[in-house]
């Protein structure tokens, strides 16, 4: 590796490119704040990933310039629902959400990011590829991120000095690990499935997000656009999954829990994982700050884990701004932690239950998961509304908390 010549000066340095790191930099460039974007990988995600973008998402993206393209390039959820073996069981509506996006939206992450990648680009900004960062440290008030970029096939060295840092990068954050943040938590035992497949017959309501229970374990499908669905399986511990399921495998597992669908095709996409579930004990050491996965994994259980991260970037670039551009005090950015790791908690525990609900082997304890969802129905209406205030994150959304003032017009939030 050539060696380090002249430290580039910044305001902000994001360290990771995904939904998270692109969403700080679009709100820091719209509000006119210097910063620098650094992602290891060559380009952007191609796959689907993270598929569901809830209300709250859909709002503060709005903020950032692309609510109505991300609309067109979704396919609206107006209920989730949860059958036992094709017997309705409940039915959560969204169409009531006190937002001018009342539903979620099947959008592939890809788009999702594509969608930021061009805003940001319209305000001037970039992402620099190839740029694996390797340590962050502290020079007085600033903090100097440090990496190899390989131009031309050959390595190199870049330092970048900036008063403040954004960690971005993920499960195995860099930025985490070079603070010493701790990232306590667990592993759950089951294995998960997950494909986007044509299905040859609806497995439900277009625009509704279905949980299948069965003694088999949990399926989630719902509507990607175009003619592919979403499908999440739990699957046992102990079962021999394909690294990458194909047809033959999802069509037995769809037959095998009573879902009255099939494939038409191969998987355009597929895999296997392990779900983890853990927050960092900080999400913030003095001048850096942790976002999205760096700060926190859980269950895809409610699709929350790209959704928090959005906030979390929406939050804190908000923050970062309102000082950087003198409409607020250093103080403002304590709320940060407060307000996202307190959001954090909440979805890990709220998934964490969820997941284990989904995973429960005795008889007896499925039949008392069938009864417990059957009654959530005849919930008054104010405590249905919470369940849907939850599971659409406008409850814990930064638009409804204590942002500081950044010298722009106030948003609307709401209907």
């Amino acid at each position: 590796m050539e060696p380090l010549s002249v430290v580039e000066r910044t305001e902000v340095v994001i360290v990771g490119a995904g939904p998270t790191g692109l969403t700080a930099a679009v709100r820091l460039a719209a509000l006119g704040v210097p910063h620098v974007v650094l992602d290891s990988a060559l380009e952007p995600t191609r796959t689907s990933n993270a598929a569901l973008v809830h209300a709250a998402t859909i709002e503060l993206l709005a903020a950032l310039g692309l609510g109505e393209e991300l609309v067109r390039a979704g396919r609206r959820v107006h209920r989730i629902g949860m059958v036992d073996r094709g017997r309705p069981l409940v039915r959560v509506g969204l169409t009531g959400l006190p937002s001018r996006y009342p539903f979620a939206l099947g959008v592939p992450q890809s788009t999702t990011e594509q969608l930021l990648l061009h805003r940001l680009a319209e305000l001037g900004g970039s992402v620099r590829r190839g740029h694996r960062v390797t340590s962050v440290r502290t020079e007085g008030t600033r903090h100097v991120v440090a990496g190899t970029v390989e131009p031309d096939g050959g390595a190199a060295g870049f330092a970048v000095s900036a008063r403040y840092v954004i960690g971005a990068d993920g499960a195995h954050s860099t930025i985490r690990s070079a603070t010493g943040v701790g990232f306590p938590g667990e592993t759950y035992p089951s294995q998960f499935v997950l494909a986007d497949v044509a299905l040859s017959t609806a497995a439900g309501p277009d625009d509704e997000a279905t949980i299948n229970l069965s003694p088999e374990g949990v399926t989630v499908l719902g509507r990607l656009p175009g003619p592919n669905h979403r499908i999440i399986a739990t699957v046992g511990p102990t079962a021999t999954v394909p690294e990458a399921p194909d047809r033959q495998f999802v069509d037995a597992l769809l037959a095998q829990r009573g879902i009255a669908a099939r494939s038409t095709a191969e998987p355009v996409w597929s895999s296997r994982f392990r779900v983890h579930h853990r927050v960092a004990d900080r999400f913030r050491v003095d001048g850096v700050f942790l976002a999205g996965d760096a700060a926190h994994v859980h269950s895809p259980a409610a699709g929350q884990g790209m959704n928090t991260g959005i906030a979390d970037a929406y939050d804190v670039a908000t923050r970062l701004g309102a000082v950087l551009t003198g409409h607020a005090d250093e103080p403002v950015l304590d709320g940060y932690e407060r307000q996202r790791r307190a959001a954090a908690l909440e979805v890990l525990a709220f998934t964490d239950r969820l997941t284990k609900l989904a995973m429960l082997e005795n008889p007896l304890a499925r039949l008392g998961r069938r009864v417990a969802a059957g009654t959530v129905l005849r919930f008054p209406w104010p405590l249905q509304r919470r369940i849907t205030m939850w599971v659409s994150g406008l409850g814990r959304s930064p638009l409804r908390q204590d942002l500081p003032a950044t010298g722009e017009p106030s948003l609307r939030v709401g209907p």
